[in-house]
Parts: structure tokens; C-alpha cells; sequence
């Protein structure tokens, strides 16, 4: 008869985001991730097998819990310009705040782990991948009602806010002034013009 589960996954992954977030994939040791997520050594082994697979899970997790309340806007079926404002604007405000001035964990994964590990670097791919295709829907929403003017396409337009989302999470780890996010928004929305 097999065991049931004593812990929330959900809660554990909370956990090891935290600590991937705060002191990187590879300063985290076994023993810090146990602690953070509550697991005995045989349950984490059982549930993600490797910290490289715990990694794995807490990019999809980010995606679909820190990262999906970010870009809700985007999310909307009629989802054009002003919602592409209003997630860059939502960036800001969140990279001003204590949890925002860690930076992404897309970002933190992307430059320490994805070149060396492909797996790694897939799940990132996939996660930025879904923020273009929402910028790529809103940027051609825009185009069809005329409040995106730009002759770029969709695609290229949705690229160019995805990385400047990124430059905005890299930037709020030096705790930039609110003016100086501020002027990358004003900027980033001319490119729809």
C-alpha cells in the first residue's frame, strides 16, 4: 500500500523558489533545501529526485504563480496596448518592492544555470516563450485597433518587451530610483508608435 503525501508540493516549492531566488542554484546546498521546503532527505529524493529537477519544478511553478500575477494584464482576451502598459508599469511598481529588488528567477536561472545545463535552459526558453506569445497577442490586437502604430511585427515588438522586462528585473537589483524605471517604460512604449 502506498503512502500518502504529509506535505504540500505547493508549499515546498514556495520554499526551494525562495531559496533558489535568494542564494542562487548553486550555492543552495541539500541541506538548505530540506530545511526550506520541509522535506526529510527520503521524501525530497522521492518527490523531485534531483536539486536539478527541483530547479525545474520551481521555474514552472514561478511561471504559473510570481510571474502569472505580473503579467495578468496581458492575460485578457481583448489584452492590446493599454494592457501592454499596464505590465510595464505593474513591473516597475513591483521592482521598487523588497520581493521585486531580488530580480527574476527566469533572469537569475537564465545567466547561472541555462548555459550549462540544457534542460535548464529549455524551461526558461518555455517560460520567456509564453510572455512573447502574450506580448506578440496584445502588440497584434494593438495593430488591428491603431493603438500600436509600429510596422515592426508582432513577434519582434513582443521580443524587444520581453528583454525589456528582463533589463527592468536586472535593474531593480541595484535598487534603481522609480524616475529611472520610469524613463525605460516611457521609452519601451514609443517602440509601439
Amino acid at each position: 500500500m502506498a503512502r500518502t503525501r504529509e506535505f504540500d508540493e505547493q508549499t515546498a516549492l514556495e520554499g526551494a523558489m525562495r531559496l533558489f531566488w535568494q542564494r542562487g542554484y548553486q550555492a543552495a546546498s541539500l541541506n538548505e533545501l530540506l530545511e526550506a521546503t520541509d522535506l526529510s532527505r527520503s521524501s525530497f529524493y522521492e518527490t523531485f529526485g534531483t536539486k536539478r529537477e527541483l530547479l525545474l519544478a520551481t521555474l514552472r511553478h514561478y511561471a504559473e504563480s510570481s510571474m502569472s500575477g505580473l503579467i495578468e494584464p496581458l492575460r485578457h482576451p481583448d489584452a492590446g496596448r493599454a494592457q501592454i502598459e499596464q505590465t510595464l508599469r505593474g513591473m516597475v511598481r513591483h521592482a521598487l518592492s523588497e520581493q521585486g529588488q531580488r530580480g527574476c528567477l527566469v533572469n537569475n536561472c537564465t545567466t547561472e544555470v541555462a548555459p550549462h545545463e540544457p534542460e535548464v535552459l529549455q524551461a526558461v526558453r518555455e517560460v520567456r516563450g509564453q510572455l512573447e506569445d502574450a506580448f506578440a497577442k496584445a502588440a497584434a490586437r494593438g495593430q488591428r485597433d491603431g493603438t500600436v502604430t509600429s510596422p515592426e511585427k508582432p513577434r519582434a515588438l513582443a521580443r524587444f518587451l520581453v528583454n525589456t522586462l528582463s533589463g527592468i528585473n536586472v535593474a531593480a537589483r541595484s535598487r534603481p530610483g522609480k524616475a529611472m524605471l520610469d524613463d525605460i517604460v516611457r521609452v519601451a512604449l514609443r517602440a509601439l508608435d
